[in-house]
C-alpha cells in the first residue's frame, strides 16, 4: 500500500485492514479466461454445455472491439456456442446480482446453463486512482466465475435482494450519507429475509466486498449479523477486487479447508457507494 500516492504519507488506518493489492499485467482475457476455466473444472460441467454467459464487467473495450475479444475467449474455452450478455451500472454489486439473473434464466427455462463472470482491471475503470470511498476500499485487479445451472451440485440459490440508494450518488454531508448507507443494508436484508424466511443467525458466514473491515463490521452490525459471522480475511490479502470478491470469498473460504458442511447456508454480499445486491446459498449435500 505505501507506494500508493494516497498512502504516502501515511499508511491506511489499522482498523481498515488493508495491506496488499493485486495489480493485474495482462489484459481483460487474461483475468476472465482462468477464472471461467477453473469454474466449469469445479462444476463438472463440459464447456460446450453452457449455453449462456452473464459478463459481470465494465472493463470491455466498448463496440466491435468488444465483440472480437468476446468471441476469442469464448472460443479459446469452447463455449463459441454461448450466448454473451453484459450487465453493468451496479458497480461492484453487479456480479452478486447477476447470479440471481443466472438463476431466473435457468429457472424458467429460457437458458440450460450459465456461465457468470466477474473481473475487471482498475486502470480501465478507475484511471483516478485506486483508493475508493474516501479510504474505505483499495481496489485490485480480479476475476472470479460460477456456473449456474438445474443440476443440484455445490450451492443452492435461495434467493437474492438489491438495493439502490440514488442519494448516495455525488456530494453530500457524512451524517446525511452514513443514514443512507445504513438504511441500504438494513432495507436489503429485510427484504433478502422477506424472500428466502432465513433469519441473520440462520447465516453462518456472510462473504462480502473487501472494504474496510470496520467500516463493513458497522453496517451489517447495523443488518443483525455478528463480527464472527463476517469473512475478511481477504481484506489484507487481496483488497477490493471490485464485483468479484464475494465469489472469490466464496472459493477461497472453501478451499482453506472449511467444508460446505460445516457453513450450509452463507451470504454473498457485493457493494459500492450506492447499489448493494445479496445472495443465500445453501451447501448441496454430495
Amino acid at each position: 500500500m505505501a507506494e500508493l500516492p494516497e498512502y504516502a504519507s501515511e499508511p491506511p488506518r489499522p482498523g481498515a485492514g488493508f495491506d496488499t493489492y493485486r495489480l493485474a499485467r495482462g489484459g481483460l482475457p487474461d483475468l476472465l479466461r482462468p477464472a471461467l476455466k477453473d469454474a466449469l473444472a469445479a462444476a463438472g460441467t463440459p464447456p460446450a454445455a453452457v449455453d449462456t454467459v452473464l459478463f459481470a464487467t465494465e472493463s470491455l473495450p466498448g463496440g466491435e472491439a468488444s465483440q472480437t475479444a468476446v468471441a476469442q475467449l469464448l472460443g479459446d474455452l469452447g463455449m463459441s456456442h454461448a450466448y454473451p450478455l453484459t450487465l453493468g451500472l451496479a458497480d461492484c454489486s453487479t456480479a452478486t446480482a447477476a447470479l440471481t439473473v443466472a438463476a431466473a434464466l435457468v429457472g424458467s427455462g429460457a437458458a440450460r446453463t450459465v456461465a457468470v463472470v466477474s473481473g475487471d482491471l482498475v486502470r480501465t475503470v478507475l484511471p483516478g486512482g485506486r483508493v475508493l470511498l474516501g479510504g474505505s476500499a483499495v481496489a485490485s485487479d480480479g476475476a472470479a466465475a460460477a456456473v449456474v445451472s438445474a443440476r443440484r451440485h455445490g450451492w443452492e440459490i435461495l434467493g437474492g435482494a438489491r438495493q439502490v440508494s440514488y442519494d448516495l450518488f455525488g456530494p453530500s454531508p457524512a451524517a446525511h450519507r452514513l443514514g443512507a448507507q445504513l438504511a441500504a443494508y438494513q432495507g436489503l436484508f429485510e427484504d433478502l429475509w422477506s424472500a428466502t424466511g432465513l433469519t441473520p443467525p440462520e447465516v453462518a458466514a456472510v462473504l462480502p466486498s473487501n472494504l474496510a473491515a470496520d467500516t463493513l463490521r458497522l453496517f451489517l452490525g447495523e443488518a443483525g449479523f455478528a463480527p464472527r459471522q463476517l469473512y475478511q480475511d481477504n481484506v489484507g490479502r487481496i483488497a477490493h477486487c471490485l464485483g468479484s470478491d464475494p465469489l472469490i470469498n466464496l472459493i477461497d473460504r472453501t478451499e482453506a479447508g472449511t467444508t460446505r458442511g460445516a457453513y450450509p447456508v452463507v451470504a454473498l454480499l457485493g457493494s459500492s457507494a450506492a447499489h448493494l445486491a445479496a445472495v443465500l446459498l445453501r451447501a448441496v449435500e454430495d
